[in-house]
């Protein structure tokens, strides 16, 4: 799996790096987990503070188009990121 930033923006009044990134893989789509460790390791941070928000399978190619966000502070993934899990699960669970 081989992992492109294609456009870097710093959001200052969240303090967070915002990512558009491309990923070109030889089976699956990568799950979220593998995206986030790849791009932990890639901007040499903590897995805690990568938040992945969407994968966009480009049809008939081994290629998608990822969104995530890097923060700086553990406290701003649980502030921002806690409340939109909270809900993603509520939702699995009906």
């Amino acid at each position: 799996m081989t992992l492109k930033i294609l456009h870097e923006k710093y959001s200052k009044l969240i303090d967070r790096k915002e990512l558009e990134l491309e990923v070109t893989f030889d089976k699956s789509t990568p799950s979220n987990l593998e995206i986030k460790k790849e791009i932990a390791s890639k901007l040499k941070t903590k897995e805690d503070l990568v938040a992945v928000k969407n994968i966009h399978q480009l049809f008939g190619l081994k290629k998608a188009r990822i969104i995530a966000y890097v923060y700086n502070k553990e406290e701003q993934v649980k502030r921002l990121e806690a409340k939109k899990e909270k809900k993603k699960k509520e939702e699995k669970k009906k």
